[in-house]
C-alpha cells in the first residue's frame, strides 16, 4: 500500500463526488481485513506500527468518503481549494438560516415533535439539493460555485445536527 494515494485511489474509486456507497463499504471491508492490526500481532514492532497506521488511514478515508459534506471538502482540497473560516454568503441564504434557527428554537420551546420532524425533512431535502449542486459544479470545474455549495452545506449540516439533538432531547422527556 502507498501512503501517497488519495482516499479515492486507496478504495480504487474514480475521483469525483458521486460514490457508489456499496462499493465503498465493500472495499473498506477488504482493506480492513488486509491491514487490521490484529493480523500483525505476532509480527515485529515495525510491522505492527505500519498496520496500525494503515488501519487508521483506511478508517479516516472511509469516514471522509462516506459522507457528502466531508467528501466535498476533501475533493476541494484535492483541487487545492482552501476553505475560508468565515466566508461571506448571500444575504438571502443567511436570513433563511436565521429564520430556520428561530423556527428550530420555537419548536424546541413548545416541544413540537411533529414540527421538528418536518423541519428535519426540510433540512435533508436542502442538503440533498446542495450536494447535487456541488457535484454538478465540481464536475464542470466551477470550483468557486462548488465552494459556495460547501459553505451552504456546512450551515445546513449544523442546523440539522442541532435539530437532531433537539429531537433526541424531546424524545427523552
Amino acid at each position: 500500500m502507498d501512503f501517497n494515494q488519495n482516499f479515492f485511489e486507496l478504495f480504487q474509486l474514480e475521483v469525483g463526488f458521486e460514490v457508489d456507497l456499496e462499493r465503498l463499504r465493500g472495499q473498506f471491508q477488504i482493506l480492513q481485513r488486509e491491514v487490521h492490526p490484529d493480523r500483525y500481532a505476532d509480527q515485529d514492532p515495525r510491522s505492527q506500527r505500519l498496520a496500525t497506521q494503515w488501519s487508521m488511514r483506511v478508517n479516516e478515508a472511509f469516514a471522509v468518503l462516506s459522507k457528502p459534506l466531508s467528501r466535498a471538502i476533501y475533493l476541494l482540497g484535492l483541487a487545492n481549494v482552501e476553505l475560508e473560516q468565515n466566508p461571506s454568503l448571500e444575504p438571502e441564504f443567511l436570513f433563511e438560516q436565521i429564520e430556520l434557527r428561530e423556527n428550530l428554537d420555537h419548536l424546541a420551546e413548545v416541544k413540537d415533535l411533529a414540527g421538528l420532524v418536518a423541519l428535519l425533512d426540510g433540512f435533508a431535502s436542502k442538503l440533498t439539493a446542495e450536494a447535487q449542486q456541488f457535484g454538478e459544479c465540481f464536475a464542470s470545474g466551477e470550483l468557486d460555485l462548488a465552494t459556495r455549495s460547501v459553505y451552504r452545506m456546512q450551515f445546513l449540516n449544523k442546523l440539522q445536527s442541532a435539530a437532531q439533538q433537539t429531537e433526541e432531547a424531546l424524545l427523552d422527556d
